[in-house]
């Protein structure tokens, strides 16, 4: 799949404290005016799912850092068997810190999609919660509780094949043809046994606590299509309506992966939560 970069992306690799090599791509702008930006992918997806929106946001200004997560791209996985104690919530989300430090990113503005947003969820219950200038979020639950079959169901998912599992996700995924592309290029990459390892430990979670402690601004897009999630999160919000820095935009014809479906509405409400927070930031 050919990407267009205008000459602005530059790819890394580094190194995790357990061992694990991890990828990044940098989209280093002309002029950097604000702050920096991560964009985290979910489960089963890839850095490659924000190429659009990273290259839109750096030709406003901003550095744009976008991780594979391990077992997902060019990322790679732990040596020797899967284990679940590898693909812990903490764990991945170290590895996004790990990202972050090698960049030498200071304070960002997170973008997470699904497993990208629960990791920035874990992070606003520990001291790294100030790393986050703030925080978007879509596709993604505060809580969950999935029964103990879910790994199960992911590993039949891929029976077929990979390149099956592939082409059928991404059409029922996104009408996006730039977001089909990428989603069967993730999917072929996508290490199963790594996903079934993660899905074990999110089955159940709750980071209500975690998002009632943060006070900087916090953006939840709601994909019209995105049913399932929807469901929960439905529960999820009654529980957090009350917080004035907690706002909650609709997307009706979004999906998921809402970025690729709508991607100028998904952009503009991210660039009016950046100017709110940075606005609230130098005051």
């Amino acid at each position: 799949m050919h990407i267009e970069t205008s000459g602005m992306l530059q790819r890394h690799r580094l190194d995790s404290a357990s061992g694990v090599t991890l990828t990044y791509a940098e989209y280093v702008p002309r002029r950097s005016s604000a702050t920096d930006i991560v964009l985290v992918h979910g489960l089963a997806s890839s850095g490659l799912q924000f190429h659009n929106d990273a290259v839109r946001f750096a030709e406003s200004g901003h550095r744009v850092i976008v991780p594979d997560l391990r077992g997902h791209g060019a990322s790679g996985v732990p040596s020797g068997p899967i284990r679940a104690a590898d693909f812990s919530i903490a764990t991945m989300a170290q590895d996004v810190l790990a990202v972050l430090e090698h960049a030498n990113a200071g304070q960002v503005h997170w973008v997470g999609n699904s497993l990208g947003g629960i990791l920035a969820l874990h992070l606003l219950g520990t001291p790294q919660s100030d790393r986050l200038e703030s925080l978007a979020l879509f596709g993604t639950c505060f809580s969950m509780q999935l029964p103990a079959q879910a790994a199960h169901v992911l590993r039949l998912s891929f029976l077929p094949g990979a390149p099956v599992t592939a082409w059928l996700t991404a059409r029922t995924t996104t009408q996006s043809l730039f977001g089909r592309q990428s989603i069967e290029t993730a999917i072929r990459q996508f290490k199963v046994g790594a996903g079934a390892a993660i899905v074990s430990g999110l089955r159940r979670y709750d980071f209500i606590a975690n998002a009632l402690s943060y006070d900087r601004p916090v953006l939840v897009l709601r994909g019209g299509k995105d049913h399932a999630v929807n469901l929960r999160l439905r529960h999820d919000i009654r529980r957090l309506a009350h917080r004035p820095n907690i706002d909650l935009i609709d997307l009706p014809k979004g999906g998921h992966c809402a970025n690729l479906d709508v991607p100028e509405a998904f952009c503009a409400a991210l660039e009016e939560h950046w100017r709110r927070a940075e606005l609230r930031a130098s005051t």
